[in-house]
């Protein structure tokens, strides 16, 4: 989903979701159990170059996966190695919200 904002770098932030609830193997050869993926994407202002993050959150062996805590644990993960600003994150944040992501 798009999520606009107020920057210097761009005027959108696109944010995805990926949920997999089964053990897979990974283009690595990497075995991964149940995750959440949270993917936070932009385009510079220019147009020059395109941003892609990607946070995950695993699920325990022992414990059930629940999306709504995967989601906003990949988020942050996701955001953090962004490099957005506090508020630009925040915006993020405010705009999931606005849009109907309960946290």
């Amino acid at each position: 989903m798009k999520i606009p904002i107020v920057s210097e770098r761009t005027d959108e932030v696109r944010v995805g979701f990926r949920h997999v609830f089964e053990t897979v193997i990974d283009g690595c050869g990497v075995k991964r159990g149940p995750h959440t993926e949270a993917t936070v994407a932009w385009i510079s202002r220019d147009g020059a170059q395109e941003s892609r993050y990607v946070g995950a959150a695993k699920v325990h062996p022992n414990d059930q996966p629940e999306r709504k805590i995967g989601r906003k644990i990949a988020l942050a993960r996701a955001l953090r190695e962004s490099g957005l600003s506090r508020d630009e994150r925040r915006q993020v944040w405010k705009g999931l919200l606005e849009k109907g992501m309960r946290v």
